[in-house]
């Protein structure tokens, strides 16, 4: 039976005292960081059962990360999971994805419990959360054990990354203008989702102030392709039409237009459309979707880096709602453009 490593051997092994070994180890007393370095790597080489909580993050082998949500089967959480996976190459953090969708536990109390797993920090992305729901979770969870959200919220409890919503409802807005459409329409996402009203205060303050625009139609949905195509029928009943819509997110999306196109509506001929997260599905459709990118990578490595910068610090952080916006752009294609010859030809040939 190999023999039980103390810190006799790493003393020995370093040249320190039993003493300055234990006060490296537990991060008390003062050390230098050259001789608490020594103590590290010299317990890592003998194999010495090291606590993860005192290891300065620098020393980790790796930095273990849930990604906290209700996971629901399509190509957004499969997305937004694919881009903190490729935000972590090159870093020590290695990320988990834990849903809550069918737990028997209140999704607070799962969290609270991610530090008695082995994970060092969490990244919440739950948007039906409210500013109370914050709190309780922050009451749940000591202030040491590092969370991030990446769902807005009007009040911001907890330190979020998140991407410019508002923003993304404006270029929307912006580039119909350009294009030369008048009358617009919107299909909402849920309204006690921060998310859905950013983008949709960002696409209405745009139209507000131009003098060319106009909203003539808008549309309560949930973010799923039922509710697109639901919104159509709705559009199809409309008095007056518009010529361009500003769909929330890719699923209605995709349900608007699946609809509309069985029904002989020409995209974007009689109506053009722009959707919200383009997701892979927006370029392999026809027509190709015009959509707001949000680049899931450069989340997951702003989120990533404030997990580490709060590891580094090793104290309990006290949450003041700061937000970090990371930047949208406009992805121009098909199904808000002019129609090319292709489809042109394919539409005379329905008609």
């Amino acid at each position: 039976m190999p023999e039980k490593v103390t810190l006799k051997h790493i003393a020995d092994e370093t040249g320190l005292s039993i003493s300055t070994v234990s006060r490296a180890l537990s991060q008390t007393g003062k050390i230098s960081k050259e001789n608490e370095k020594r103590v590290f790597e010299s317990a890592h080489r003998l194999n010495y059962p090291l606590s993860t909580v005192y290891t300065p993050v620098e020393l980790r082998q790796s930095i273990n990360i849930a990604l906290v949500t209700r996971h629901y089967t399509g190509e957004f959480y499969a997305s937004l999971f694919e881009g903190f996976d490729q935000a972590t190459i090159d870093t020590k953090a290695v990320m988990n994805l834990t849903s809550v969708s069918h737990a028997s536990s209140p999704a607070a109390q799962i969290i609270s419990e991610l530090k008695n797993a082995q994970y060092d920090a969490a990244v919440i992305f739950l948007p039906e959360f409210k500013a109370a729901d914050y709190t309780e979770l922050l009451e749940f969870v000591p202030g040491t054990f590092p969370l991030v959200s990446i769902a807005p919220i009007a009040n911001p409890v907890m330190d979020t990354v998140t991407f410019d919503n508002y923003r993304g409802g404006y270029l929307v807005a912006n580039h119909f203008e350009e294009r030369g459409y008048k009358k617009l329409g919107i299909i909402q996402g849920p309204i006690r989702q921060s998310e859905a009203m950013l983008r949709k205060s960002g696409f209405l303050d745009y139209i507000h102030a131009s003098d060319n625009l106009k909203l003539v139609w808008q549309f309560n949905g949930d973010y799923s392709f039922r509710k697109g195509k639901v919104a159509y029928d709705d559009f199809r009943e409309a008095d007056e039409k518009p010529d361009a819509i500003f769909c929330s997110n890719d699923g209605m999306t995709l349900g608007f237009m699946h609809s509309a196109i069985r029904d002989g509506v020409h995209i974007p001929g009689d109506v053009a459309v722009a959707g919200f997260d383009d997701l892979p599905t927006c370029e392999l459709y026809t027509p190709t979707i015009t959509s707001v990118h949000t680049p899931y990578d450069i989340l997951g490595k702003k989120t990533i880096e404030l997990i580490f910068n709060r590891l580094k610090q090793n104290t309990a952080v006290q949450h003041s709602g700061y937000t970090s916006l990371v930047p949208v752009s406009l992805t121009v294609r098909e199904s808000s453009t002019e129609l090319t010859n292709v489809f042109k030809n394919y539409y005379q040939r329905d008609t």
